[in-house]
């Protein structure tokens, strides 16, 4: 099966959001990450620095419930993950 260069996805980030508050932005990050390794058996994921002030609006304590993400493949089993912009 072909794989997609350019492949948009929903993130949940409800265990994230549930956790103490201490961890809550670093789990954020990791549910991320380990979520684009699940679906395209990456070893390396790069996140986009827009993303990260995205997903936490208030410093680390408030965080989204969900982030729309794209992600584009650099290497072999490397990927980048970009913040979705919506079309308006």
């Amino acid at each position: 099966m072909k794989q997609k260069d350019n492949f948009e996805l929903v993130i949940n980030l409800r265990s994230a959001h549930n956790s103490k508050r201490t961890m809550k932005f670093k789990r954020a990050i990791n549910e991320v990450k380990e979520e684009v390794a699940r679906h395209f058996g990456a070893n390396k994921v790069i996140l986009d620095p827009l993303l990260v002030s995205a997903i936490s609006n208030n410093s680390k304590d408030k965080l989204a419930r969900k982030v729309r993400v794209v992600v584009l493949k650099i290497g072999e089993k490397t990927f980048l993950v970009r913040l979705a912009v919506k079309p308006e």
